[in-house]
């Protein structure tokens, strides 16, 4: 009985927090096709298209150059510090990608940008980081770990007789890495690719901030449904309706054709046991590669974060860096004059915390279901818990903002009345990242049921227990380690999320994610970079405590 009432639970909340917004939008936009298509053909829609696709394709080009030499130096050589090295460059993924943008609007502002005025002292030009170049820049930095990992962890994995017979058979090691290596790698590589061009399609933050300070805005498609439903949200909604399911068959469409591409490149050995692989001897080349590395660390984490350190610290950003103009002022005024920072802190660590605890349990339950029960509902189970993550949170917003714009009420068997107004409330925002990263709880918690024998749980039920007490005393505490990891996994971006908390936030509800937006957009940066060094120093401290209970296994 409880684990039939549990699983028509959360069927029950999938289909009502997934399925009816994801089908109401997609029959809002096949009830209106005349309008669907009208929207689409729009100038400033098919622009903002093109710049998506040109974003998405830029940014992948960056994360390939940087990431797949930087993954082969730190997963296949001779380098020095290899894992230290791997652990810095992985710095970057980990501060939000709008943060990043803040502290590049503080350097490559055209008008007073700091590292602009140091250039145009020693008479060269600067840059600006309002244009699709400087978009492409703060995201190819940001986004570049996850080929790094993607490169470094195939490599570690690959057979390496062949390159040793090809060394043997007189190729150079040039030809063993670009015959050999590299296209045993490609099928990695081509996963992280994928992430990145969902996660690049998907990104609201760093467009909507490098694009709010351009005369001629170069908006993209997620940036043009903020706009369509912010300047007239009844007129709009047609039109960002339409524009959301471009975004939608971007969003699933691109990792189904990398994934479809990664199953024609499949690369096996014929040996019936793997060696281990040799590291490459660089040399020489160690020298170039330990600069090359530092180069990317510098200028993607540290660059980046001393600039919002400093920027937070002046009192006046037009008098330059002196000592005189730097103090605390601005902590001051965010933390003790504006009740606004507080509440939204309050907000995000309450909503990061209940979410991610359940997570944790749906997760279990969930992967529990699949793992020990493998039926064909189990298992879909699964997959529609995992689906969420690959839609575009403006997508997964919008349906959601759709769907309970107004409440909603269900009649139960004629007798229970079911009430939902969620709008404006901080119900749909938990709602909203629960759907979203709901997926990491599940990956941890089947990661660790394989791992764990199934006798225990046997033996548990047979002594007479329950199945609900097996789960507690038995299962729970075996994947203590892996769950821990899942709560903290879902904790840190459900903190800093900013793409759905943008379109779902009410006047009542602020949030880390949209306060600092806000503060950035409407012309207080110094406060912005205050609130920033705040979540940076709250996520970087969660991923502490990450690797803390687990050994290091998880986090950075």
């Amino acid at each position: 009985m409880t684990r039939r009432l549990t699983l028509g639970s959360l069927w029950a909340f999938f289909a009502l927090f997934v399925f009816v917004p994801l089908g109401g939008l997609l029959l809002r936009g096949l009830t209106s096709p005349a309008l669907a298509w009208q929207a689409l053909f729009e100038p400033l829609h098919l622009q903002a298209t093109a710049r998506t696709v040109a974003l998405t394709l830029g940014v992948t080009l960056i994360t390939l150059l940087l990431g797949v030499p930087i993954g082969w130096l730190v997963g296949r050589t001779d380098l020095p510090r290899a894992r230290a090295w791997r652990t810095a460059c992985m710095l970057p993924f980990l501060i939000p990608p709008y943060i990043s943008a803040i502290a590049w609007i503080s350097l490559l502002n055209p008008s007073s940008g700091l590292l602009n005025r140091g250039l145009a002292n020693l008479g060269l030009p600067g840059g600006d980081i309002y244009t699709l170049g400087g978009m492409i820049w703060v995201m190819g930095l940001a986004y570049t770990p996850l080929i790094m990992v993607a490169t470094a962890d195939t490599l570690a994995r690959m057979d390496a007789s062949l390159e040793e017979q090809a060394r043997i058979c007189g190729a150079s090691p040039w030809r063993v890495f670009s015959r050999i290596t590299l296209p045993m790698a490609t099928p990695g590589i081509l996963g992280g690719a994928s992430l990145v061009m969902a996660a690049t399609a998907a990104s609201f933050g760093v467009p909507y901030l490098l694009a709010s300070g351009s005369a001629e805005p170069p908006t993209v498609l997620t940036t043009r449904i903020y706009q369509t439903l912010d300047l007239d949200p009844a007129t709009g909604r047609p039109a960002a309706v339409a524009l959301c399911l471009v975004l939608l068959v971007l969003g699933i469409g691109i990792p189904l054709l990398m994934r479809r591409m990664v199953g024609r490149r499949q690369f096996t050995t014929v040996t019936g046991k793997a060696t281990r692989p040799k590291p490459f001897v660089l040399g020489r080349a160690r020298r170039p590669a330990q600069v090359l590395l530092g180069l990317y660390v510098g200028i993607g984490v540290l660059l980046p974060t001393v600039t919002i350190l400093v920027t937070s610290l002046m009192a006046n950003f037009g008098r330059g860096l002196t000592a005189a103009n730097l103090g605390l002022g601005h902590y001051r005024t965010v933390l003790f004059e504006r009740p606004e920072t507080l509440r939204s802190i309050g907000h995000s660590v309450l909503l990061a915390t209940v979410v991610a605890a359940v997570a944790v349990v749906v997760g279990l339950l969930v992967s529990w279901l699949a793992d020990r029960e493998p039926t064909r509902a189990h298992r879909t189970l699964s997959a529609v818990a995992s689906l969420p993550y690959a839609i575009p949170g403006t997508v997964l917003a919008l349906g959601m903002l759709l769907t309970f714009s107004v409440a909603v009420r269900f009649i139960l068997a004629d007798r229970l009345t079911v009430h939902l107004e969620l709008m404006d409330t901080l119900w749909i925002l938990g709602i909203a990242y629960l759907i979203k990263f709901l997926a990491f709880p599940v990956g941890s918690a089947a990661a660790g049921l394989k791992a764990t024998d199934a006798s225990l749980e046997q033996a548990a039920r047979l002594s007479g227990a329950t199945w609900a007490g097996t789960l507690r005393r038995i299962t729970l505490p075996l994947l203590s380690a892996d769950l821990a990891a899942a709560f903290f996994l879902v904790w840190i971006p459900a903190f800093s999320e900013v793409t759905m908390s943008i379109l779902l936030t009410g006047p009542d509800t602020p949030v880390v994610g949209t306060l600092l937006f806000h503060l950035q957009t409407y012309g207080d940066p110094p406060a912005a970079a205050v609130l920033a060094v705040l979540v940076m120093a709250l996520v970087l401290g969660g991923n502490l405590l990450l690797r803390r209970l687990t050994g290091g296994r998880l986090g950075l």
